[in-house]
């Protein structure tokens, strides 16, 4: 069986790049029906420094001038950003589409030997950064051959780099190149103009080919379910990294679409984000689990409570799970608010599904939303995976539609397996009910395997996260002589919780009285911390690893006691 989105197809053009779409479309860009005093901008909230979308097209323009001038950019190049969130990151990716290049973000935390990868595998012809990423940039450019000299910094200064100050005032002097276009004949289907890292699952990260037409369809589906509300101006806050493809899309790209105000915090604070919240008054916030968390359990939340109540209508999330604890914290804190979720991935440019305004409700948190328009889904089995199943059986999820990415660049082994026939095969497990409404067991290379049987660490997870004592916590197959594989939990207790034999064995208790037998853990380590990405995605193949170091110091353990194999 396949569903296909009950939501009216979209007319997505195919003749224009995300540039041209954005600031030369009379059709599309703000700048052709907007009022010159009331275009949208990116803001920083720490500085107040402001560039609306004409601002921002001018000085996009002068650097894309000046990159092809001076430091030879051509069409398909890649330009790579290895940076925090600041108001230039995204003039730079407009320059770059403007110039017919390809724009790569990359996490600012990247260690040099991680940074080095990245430009190799993007093949980088220039580089922006910022001073305090200044010396892990030079270490990594000088390992992956990239000269000094096409390093600059996107803010401030430092003897013997250019800024992008002096960019601006280099293009300036010249008769800017017309913009790049899409060659006669093609679509913007086939030009990839955005490399982004998938994080995966297993091995390196893989650079994901995202064309024009990527980009413009997401903002196309995520606006025909946007909701703002009368007399306002559609505002969002760029907290999450504008590197991963959420913050492209929805703080980079989404916002000319809706001609929109980005409010940019360039250090998380949670006593700045409120306080930016209620300063400009942001109806909306996609956070993501970590900083919802830290929304229902931190105690500098509470003197903000009555001016969040008036403000927030909607609460936001989707770059990872979410417990059902936490959803429902957030709905005793802010019982007058909605929530909504998307699912997707860096394949799938963001999202392949959301909650329309009909089910903005925390009762569909669990879930992960309909298909977005123009998108077809499927559920293949797991043991016979030619075989598509129905409403309710679980499988793996697929999906195609205008958002579903070209493939790996270089890689043609990973893209042949996860790009199949126009079909992206997610990697996760899951089922959709009769509603069309997508749900998430797990991911299939995270499934474990005991004497047979699959079990998802997500349902185990969600359940140790839901008693009192457990802050947070990660579950993973360890290896078992008799069963292949059973579960282990490492637990996170809460600060009013110290680690003990009795609190393993309450946990240990609760897994055997709640879940079948081959479910029941074999083991709970206390940790003080579990490893996550910047945007709160679980990392179980890092934890997997430390598990195995020999040698290693480990946290309290406490083994299952009662010494049983598990039982099918």
């Amino acid at each position: 069986m396949r569903w296909t989105s009950p939501h009216p197809n979209l007319d997505i053009p195919e003749n224009l790049t995300t540039w041209q779409w954005a600031f030369e479309s009379p059709q599309h860009s703000p700048l052709f029906w907007a009022a010159k005093d009331n275009l949208g901008s990116y803001i920083n909230a720490a500085t107040e420094e402001r560039l609306d979308f004409a601002q921002v097209k001018e000085k996009a323009t002068h650097i894309s001038t000046a990159l092809i001038r001076e430091h030879g950019l051509e069409a398909g190049d890649t330009v790579s950003l290895f940076s925090t969130n600041t108001i230039w990151y995204p003039v730079v990716t407009w320059a770059t589409v403007r110039a017919g290049g390809k724009v790569n973000g990359a996490s600012p935390a990247y260690s040099a030997d991680e940074m080095a990868y990245a430009l190799r595998t993007a093949a980088t012809k220039i580089l922006f950064t910022l001073p305090a990423s200044l010396d892990v940039a030079l270490a990594a450019a000088e390992a992956a051959g990239l000269a000094r000299t096409r390093i600059f910094l996107l803010e401030g200064q430092r003897e013997g780099f250019q800024n992008i100050s002096d960019l601006i005032e280099a293009g300036s002097q010249y008769e800017p190149f017309q913009s790049w276009s899409i060659p006669s004949g093609e679509s913007n289907k086939n030009i990839c103009g955005y490399l982004n890292f998938s994080s995966g699952t297993t091995g390196l990260p893989k650079a994901v080919m995202l064309s024009h037409h990527n980009l413009i369809a997401q903002c196309h589906q995520l606006k025909q379910l946007q909701v703002v509300s009368p007399g306002q101006r559609y505002r969002i806050l760029a907290v999450m990294p504008l590197f991963h493809i959420t913050g492209s899309v929805r703080f980079v790209h989404y916002p000319l679409l809706m001609n929109g105000d980005v409010i940019m915090l360039p250090s998380f604070t949670m006593d700045s984000m409120l306080r930016t919240i209620i300063r400009y008054r942001i109806e909306e916030l996609i956070l993501v689990p970590p900083i919802l968390i830290r929304l229902v359990r931190d105690p500098i939340v509470t003197k903000y409570l009555p001016s969040l109540h008036q403000t927030v209508k909607r609460w936001s999330s989707g770059s990872a799970p979410i417990s059902p604890e936490i959803i429902q914290l957030l709905r005793a804190r802010f019982p007058d608010t909605g929530f909504r979720q998307g699912y997707g991935a860096t394949e799938s440019t963001a999202c392949i599904s959301c909650h329309p305004p009909t089910h903005y409700d925390y009762k569909y948190a669990h879930t992960a939303g309909i298909a977005c328009a123009n998108t077809e889904l499927k559920v293949l089995s797991l043991s016979l995976p030619d075989q598509e199943l129905g409403p309710n059986e679980t499988g793996e999820i697929c999906a195609r539609g205008p958002q579903i990415a070209m493939g790996y660049l270089n890689n043609q082994a990973a893209t042949a397996e996860t790009f199949q026939d126009g079909w992206l095969h997610t990697g996760d497990v899951g089922h959709i009910d009769s509603e069309g409404l997508i749900h998430i067991s797990d991911r299939i290379k995270e499934m474990i395997k005991v004497k047979g049987q699959q079990v998802a660490p997500a349902e185990l997870e969600d359940l140790l996260l839901g008693h009192e004592m457990v802050e947070d916590c990660a579950v993973l197959g360890v290896p078992d002589e008799y069963a292949g594989e059973r579960p282990k939990a490492y637990v996170v207790l809460k600060p009013a919780f110290e680690a003990s034999e009795a609190r393993g064995r309450v946990l240990l208790a609760l897994v055997r009285e709640k879940r079948v037998r081959y479910k029941w853990l074999s083991e709970v380590e206390f940790t003080d911390v579990i490893p996550k990405s910047a945007t709160g995605k679980l990392l179980r193949r890092v934890l997997r690893v430390r598990d195995r170091e020999v040698g290693r110091v480990r946290g309290m353990c406490v083994v299952d006691g009662a010494g049983e194999r598990a039982r099918l």
